[in-house]
């Protein structure tokens, strides 16, 4: 009885704290509470904007769903609506927190979203007043408040995380500009605070790539998915600049003429196409040079510049021409895998021996992998941390002796270059690859610029040709794999360079490149292999 008791007294202090709270706000200022089931109307009716069907759309979608993503052409008004939602947040719930981010530098919050804030403060100062204004943030009160907050390019996993841990409030908004280049970890620190109460997370981006956190949440089904294409704008809808600033008509079909072309007779559309709107049949647009295209047909056309689809259609583009690794040969590879352990278990085919690809962590952050391929079929894969050499090697030796291994491929690079020799010492036949060496083979393109090019074309060609080829559930490996283009520049095939894979993913692609390694050939080495 006592503890119903000692219950019932909190939750009336609750009450009468709320009820304190409530009336604080609402005596001489304005009731905004009616507008917290209605952010458009909000929108229209307290802040006078106009509004795109798409926009309508995305604010509808923040209200009814917990995580939503916003896959955004050019100028569109992604950021122009999160500035606004970030505001009916503010001004429609009492007790209510709202955190911004941006992916790094600082200068992206600061001069987009944080930019659009400000003028909407600049331009209503009057739903501001009794609040405590700084440089990214907004406080009704010390419960009540809009702020922004950086990510530091630099620091550990867990620092990134921290600055995201920890926020709670009955009324939680979260709102992510340029998602796509926002490390992990802000989102697992994110998805903390989100266990309970009225929580939102909005992630906006332009699709550049499929990767990252923000493609995973609509990959899995996990997030409400919003699309914000400039044929949908009223800019290009009408001919005629009624929101001045966002994406015109000239520059739109400037790009269809630019970036595409119309099918050819008995060409048929694939998923690399788009069908042009009605609207836009017969308009004509001016190019840099001052010179005028010919009216627009109507029909399919192919898009030829991967920014057409996420700079104007909002939309992922269809694979590069020069993809290194098609997703199709990846999920045939997944599916072989999955039809094999149904049938034999995880268990892999004795007819054959191991090739160990070990990859080294490069700079603490990263893991060292252990890849173990049997002919086709691919054991799971095995990680840890740590960069001592000696650790790494026994904890490598320990898994290379509990398997039937012919030999060991090691990434010598850096504070790898220890690892095989000490794996040597205990009993393994470990060979030290350094992957900026030269090749040792040729393509049908010509040269490999480097032994790592020559790899992942090897991974790539066994992938696209062998019909046994088999990959286990590993969405991070995938994910990796399919990250790479290629291009062929003076007779050599040069494969997508690790710094630039490491700023797409933000992590580096080890375990990619631990199936890589086991590519290699030792035969100079070891010609009784």
């Amino acid at each position: 009885m006592m503890q119903v008791f000692v219950e019932r007294k909190k939750g009336e202090l609750f009450d009468q704290l709320s009820a304190a709270i409530d009336a604080r706000f609402s005596t001489g200022s304005t009731d905004y509470s009616m507008y917290q089931d209605n952010p458009v109307a909000f929108a229209k009716e307290v802040l006078g904007e106009t509004l795109t069907s798409d926009m309508i759309r995305l604010m509808e979608a923040v209200r009814d769903n917990q995580v939503v993503i916003a896959k955004s052409g050019n100028a569109v008004g992604k950021t122009f609506i999160a500035a606004r939602l970030a505001v009916w947040w503010l001004l429609c719930f009492v007790e209510c927190q709202v955190y911004s981010c941006a992916a790094p530098p600082e200068g992206n919050l600061r001069r987009l979203l944080w930019g659009e804030i400000g003028s909407i403060v600049e331009k209503r100062s009057d739903l501001f007043e009794g609040c405590d204004a700084k440089t990214l943030h907004i406080a009704k009160s010390s419960i009540a408040f809009l702020t922004g907050v950086s990510i530091p390019a630099s620091g550990t996993a867990s620092q990134k995380e921290a600055r995201f841990s920890g926020k709670h409030s009955p009324n939680l908004l979260f709102l992510c500009d340029e998602a796509d280049g926002i490390p992990d970890e802000v989102f697992k620190g994110i998805e903390s605070c989100m266990s309970g109460g009225h929580a939102r997370l909005l992630c906006m981006f332009n699709p550049r790539s499929e990767q990252g956190h923000a493609y995973r949440l609509e990959r899995d089904g996990r997030a409400k998915v919003v699309e914000l294409s400039a044929c949908n704008h009223p800019n290009v809808l009408t001919g005629k600049n009624k929101i001045p600033g966002a994406v015109d008509r000239q520059t739109t079909v400037r790009r269809i003429n630019q970036w595409t072309r119309p099918l050819v007779a008995n060409e048929q559309p694939d998923s690399n196409c788009f069908e042009l709107p009605g609207f836009l049949v017969g308009t004509t647009a001016i190019d840099q040079a001052g010179r005028e295209y010919p009216p627009l047909p109507s029909g399919w056309y192919k898009i030829l510049e991967p920014a057409f689809s996420y700079m104007v259609l909002g939309q992922y583009p269809a694979q590069a021409s020069t993809q290194l690794i098609s997703r199709e040969w990846l999920d045939r590879a997944r599916s072989r895998w999955d039809s094999y352990v149904v049938e034999h278990g995880e268990i892999p085919p004795s007819s054959t021996g191991a090739i160990m690809g070990l990859d080294i962590g490069e700079f603490g952050t990263d893991a060292n992998v252990a890849c173990f391929r049997y002919g086709g079929y691919v054991e799971r894969l095995v990680s840890w941390s740590g960069v001592d050499t000696v650790v790494t090697a026994n904890r490598a030796a320990a898994e290379y002796q509990s398997r039937m291994i012919r030999f060991c491929n090691v990434d010598a690079t850096g504070v790898g270059a220890g690892v095989a020799p000490q794996m040597t010492i205990a009993g393994c036949r470990a060979n030290p690859v350094k992957v900026a060496s030269s090749p040792t083979e040729k393509s049908e393109l010509g040269e490999f610029r480097n032994l790592r090019s020559q790899l992942w074309w090897a991974c790539r060609e066994w992938l696209r040709l062998d019909h046994g080829a088999m990959l286990p559930p590993d969405d991070t490996l995938l994910e990796e794999l399919a990250t790479p283009t290629y291009e062929v520049r003076n007779g050599k095939v040069e494969v997508m360079q690790k710094p630039i894979m490491r700023e797409m993913l933000r992590r580096s692609p080890d375990r990619a490149d631990a199936l890589c390694l086991t590519f290699y050939q030792p035969e100079l080495l070891f010609p009784n292999l």
